[in-house]
């Protein structure tokens, strides 16, 4: 009974760090994503779960639906380049929340700044970065 009840708390304050997230950085759900993609057809509404399975962009299950952090995209609503290849470097093991609680903590390697705002500037260190993120979940 204990568990049951500590399991719900640790939900309860998911659902707030998510929510949280969902307010500081604006998420995107398909229509959205489709919408802002300004190179693509009318014909591939599902562009962001494609994008998805091929490791473009991220996303995130948030209220039943899938979510996209509006931080991957470019202006053009195409992802930014760097995206796919920090997302391949980061730890199989962790999990989408993970990986945006990651791209959009703070980091001392970056001087403070998050690897969201490095890789929309296009800074390629910000791969060697996420690699190393691994040695954080053997901790």
């Amino acid at each position: 009974m204990y568990l049951h009840n500590f399991e719900g708390h640790c939900c309860a304050v998911n659902d707030i760090r998510m929510d949280d997230f969902a307010r500081e950085y604006p998420l995107l759900d398909d229509v959205g994503v489709h919408a802002q993609w300004q190179k693509g057809s009318w014909q591939i509404t599902r562009i962001a779960d494609i994008w998805t399975r091929t490791g473009k962009v991220l996303s995130l299950p948030y209220k039943g639906a899938n979510a996209y952090p509006s931080f991957q995209f470019a202006q053009d609503g195409t992802p930014l380049p760097l995206m796919e290849k920090v997302l391949k470097a980061l730890p199989r093991e962790m999990t989408p929340w993970q990986c945006a609680f990651w791209l959009t903590s703070p980091k001392l390697e970056l001087g403070g700044e998050s690897p969201a705002n490095r890789i929309q500037i296009g800074d390629d260190c910000i791969v060697g970065i996420a690699g190393d993120a691994g040695g954080l979940m053997a901790a």
